[in-house]
């Protein structure tokens, strides 16, 4: 969307469907000068995610450097610093920002360095996502881990619980964080646990009865609810406890009961504010996880308490976790493991009692995992990522927290493993979606590139971003009836064994290729083994298809192109569609793009040489009469011959030609840049209609007045029929009178002098049909199915005049289907043309009949 042009940077036209992608995404993309502050010279629409408007930025009121975090911008403007200085210009951050309200978020940025020619630094792109979830989710989780692992190493319960106020502590620093348990008459709340509460509260809330209305903790145990006081100085549950909350500098709470599983209530998590405070989603969710957290030590604990000993307790502990659990001695040979284990990797108690860690960690990843575990009895713990093979060979990727323990008298290793697929295939798919949009935005510049660069590009990456194995592209010919094979993928073309390669598909007895066109829609094949009535099979040698998608590519109502890909992995899914469909389509609008700008420097070229033979001309008859004259006024020549003046009408018979060549050519130019011009404000959604009720005589009459000295000068007959009191139509007036001037404009033009343009207007059911025909030369049956299509190569040049784009046709059929109408053409050579106009008649009453005849 951005390029570089002569050192300044420019904001392009973006097909409306990649804008819509660009600013539907969850990333942010920023553009800012290597000067200082980092100013701002491009950022997409959805910054305001971040409670932002471009404006704010663009208007120079907010650098970049402005938005982020005070505490992390040395280290930020230190690692952009020491890459700026390399020859590394693509690079990851993550730091914190302020949003608009002064909220801290967490992203990625992407960082590209744009250099010019000289290597000097012109600017930095940025794609930034918003990682704020996903960090809390991480904070989650390892404060997750870290009970367990304390619940399986045999910490007490305050032990825990402790760790469970540190850890909110380090996500929420402005909150402080307190425990309180029931005692054993479900009465009364005990034990407050707080690392940052002064003791002389702790002491004055010992003992507090459990109520409604008796402060947070207590009406959120007694209520099994969560409580939220955003100020205690106002809200009348802390009446009796506001003077000791006010000399403890606390001004807001928010508690939630502690409950198992079983709906047994233990007590209560809190959080206290310094100031009045309206607690977000984030911190909501983490008090949520820390109350559930601390349910799981107490329910463990309690259950502990019952049980026998600590092997029979451990593995009451192990068998109720999910995630799985490994003691192994410090050679890695395993010692003990939980249910998790042999559920998830397939494999018995026994069988995984006789491993160790290359058994079941992929080669790769044997020496990083081995140097860890002899790591682990000096360092005390390791946390790090592999994958284990289960018994039938698939790849499982694990988080691993990894510590020191004795465990039966022995030095051990407790290993907690977290099954984290769901979270690879999360991350997997944020990263195809940035290369998606990337590849987009590279498409969307590719200008210059020739059209095999251009559908060579398109049709890799709708390989590659499909994440399949081969593709394919295929243009249509004219009337839909074949598909012509524009090429295959590079890794379809080295599988495929078949020598003579068929170029040509005809739509009728092609199977799954063609039913993308059969159907005008796009095909999936998830199990291409399986029989179909759509499938014709393929030759021999062929590349063998395990799935396969295609979609046909449209330009208006009208098929241009297929593309397909085939043997994904995994089964294709509409998002692989919406992808393929975006690239495709952003590949054709380049292709146009590229016809028009052909299209135009061929109509320059014949006016510039019309022009020139036109200056030609006039110089031949300039330099011819001044030597007549010459000669004339001589005294020996007093007469001038009849040569000279049939010499003069020949110049300018010739002249004559050559200005209605110059004429001929520019109005040709004009028609190519208005349409031009309508069809961008049409993908850009700029084109506006205002309907309302008109009779079809007015747009007609206007639509003559305009033309009424063309049909003139070529001595046309003109009839015009439309009977009184027809029935008004909804439309909007201009809209609806440009187009009948472009279609009448056409009959003038190809209808020789003295020739005949008949007009008229006949009542069908709710519709008014109307006629332009004329007595003109018609048109080939073979161009009339091609004579609304924005671009069709036609041959010879009269023929070209019929094209949508260069004629108007095509403009003309938009505003028509947009007034909920028809128009179709009858033609034969050499009888002339009919243009035929349907038009659903206005719902109007006999009052707003009359206003509007008036």
């Amino acid at each position: 969307m951005i390029q570089l042009y002569d050192g300044k940077m420019t904001q392009l036209d973006v097909n409306s469907e990649i804008a819509k992608v660009v600013n539907d995404s969850p990333v942010t993309i920023f553009i800012w000068k290597a000067e200082e502050g980092w100013p701002v010279e491009f950022v997409s629409e959805n910054v305001r995610q971040f409670g932002y408007s471009p404006d704010d930025f663009l208007s120079g009121k907010l650098n970049y450097e402005d938005i982020i975090h005070p505490d992390d911008i040395e280290r930020v403007y230190k690692e952009v610093t020491e890459y700026s200085g390399t020859h590394i210009d693509n690079f990851v951050q993550e730091y914190r920002i302020l949003t608009a309200s002064g909220e801290t978020r967490c992203i990625d940025d992407r960082t590209i360095i744009r250099r010019d020619d000289n290597g000097n630094i012109q600017y930095y792109e940025g794609v930034i996502l918003d990682i704020s979830q996903r960090k809390l989710s991480e904070a989650i989780i390892d404060c997750r881990n870290q009970v367990l692992e304390a619940l399986a190493s045999g910490e007490t319960l305050n032990e825990i619980l402790t760790r469970l106020v540190r850890s909110t502590k380090r996500i929420i620093p402005e909150a402080i964080s307190i425990v309180m348990l029931l005692d054993e008459e479900k009465e009364h709340l005990v034990h407050a646990i707080s690392t940052h509460l002064p003791d002389f509260y702790k002491k004055a809330i010992e003992g507090l009865p459990i109520g409604e209305g008796i402060g947070s903790c207590s009406t959120a145990v007694y209520t099994g609810k969560r409580v939220v006081v955003e100020d205690i100085m106002e809200h009348p549950y802390w009446e009796d406890l506001r003077e000791v909350a006010l000399k403890a500098g606390l001004r807001a709470s928010c508690c939630e009961p502690i409950i198992s599983s079983n709906n047994e209530v233990f007590g209560t998590f809190g959080m206290y504010f310094r100031e009045p405070h309206t607690p977000t989603q984030e911190e909501i969710d983490i008090l949520k996880a820390n109350a559930n957290l601390a349910a799981i030590a107490i329910n463990n604990k309690k259950t502990l308490d019952n049980a026998l000993e600590s092997e029979q307790k451990l593995r009451i502990i192990l068998n109720n976790v999910n995630d799985q659990i490994y003691i192994s001695e410090l050679d890695g040979k395993n010692v003990a493991v939980n249910q998790a284990v042999v559920d998830t990797l397939g494999y018995s108690k026994k069988e995984m009692l006789s491993t160790y860690p290359s058994d079941i960690v992929p080669a790769k990843d044997v020496r990083r995992v081995s140097k860890l575990m002899k790591g682990i009895e000096t360092d005390g713990r390791a946390i790090y990522e592999t994958e284990a093979i289960s018994k039938d060979g698939k790849q499982i990727p694990l988080e691993v927290s990894a510590r020191f323990v004795i465990y039966d008298g022995k030095k051990t290793i407790l290993s907690v493993a977290r099954d984290i697929t769901e979270r690879k295939k999360a991350e997997s798919k944020r990263l195809l979606e940035e290369e998606r949009l990337e590849a987009l935005v590279k498409l969307n510049s590719m200008t210059g590139a020739s059209l095999n660069e251009i559908t060579d590009f398109a049709r890799e990456e709708a390989v590659r971003l499909t994440e399949s194995s081969l593709g394919y592209l295929a243009f249509m010919n004219a009337d839909e009836t074949a598909l012509i094979m524009h090429s295959w993928s590079e890794s379809a073309m080295k599988e495929c064994g078949i020598k003579d390669k068929n170029f040509v598909y005809p739509i009728e007895t092609t199977g799954l290729w063609g039913e993308a066109v059969k159907q005008r829609r796009p095909i999936i094949t998830n199990d291409y083994s399986l029989p179909s009535p759509m499938k014709k099979g393929y030759p021999g040698n062929h590349v063998e298809l395990t799935r396969h998608m295609n979609i046909p590519i449209f330009d208006g109502d009208h098929i241009v192109a297929v593309a397909g890909v085939g043997n994904k992995e995994e089964e294709y899914n509409e998002s692989d569609v919406r992808q393929l469909t975006l690239l495709m389509q952003g590949m054709w609008s380049l292709i146009q793009r590229k016809q028009i700008e052909d299209a135009l420097k061929q109509y320059s070229d014949e006016l510039k040489m019309a022009n020139e033979e036109l200056r030609s001309i006039s110089r031949i008859k300039t330099e011819f009469i001044a030597e007549r004259l010459e000669f004339i006024y001589r005294p020996e020549n007093s007469e001038s011959s009849i040569l000279d003046d049939e010499m003069i009408r020949a110049i300018d018979d010739q002249q004559a030609k050559a200005i209605n060549s110059v004429l001929l050519n520019s109005e040709r130019l004009k028609r190519m840049v208005n349409s031009l011009l309508y069809m961008s404000q049409e993908q850009a959604g700029k084109i506006e209609y205002t309907f309302s009720l008109t009779h079809v005589d007015k747009l007609i009459s206007e639509a003559l007045m305009n033309l009424i000295l063309l049909i003139d000068e070529k001595g046309i007959t003109l009839e015009v029929d439309v009977p009184d009191r027809m029935p008004a139509i909804r439309s909007d007036k201009n809209k609806l009178t440009q187009t009948l001037t472009i279609l009448i404009d056409n009959a003038v033009k190809f209808t020789p002098e003295g020739g005949r343009i008949n007009i008229d207007v006949v009542e069908e059911s709710d519709y008014l049909h109307l006629r332009i025909a004329d007595t003109g030369a018609g048109i080939h049956k073979d161009l009339i199915p091609h004579i609304f299509q924005k671009f069709y190569q036609m041959e010879d040049a009269r023929s070209r005049m019929y094209q949508g784009l260069e004629s108007g046709l095509y403009i003309c059929k938009d505003i028509i289907l947009e007034h909920k109408g028809e128009i179709w053409i009858e033609s034969e050579k050499g009888k002339g043309t009919t243009f035929h106009i349907r038009l659903p008649i206005g719902a109007v009453d006999n009052d707003s009949l009359q206003l509007i005849k008036t």
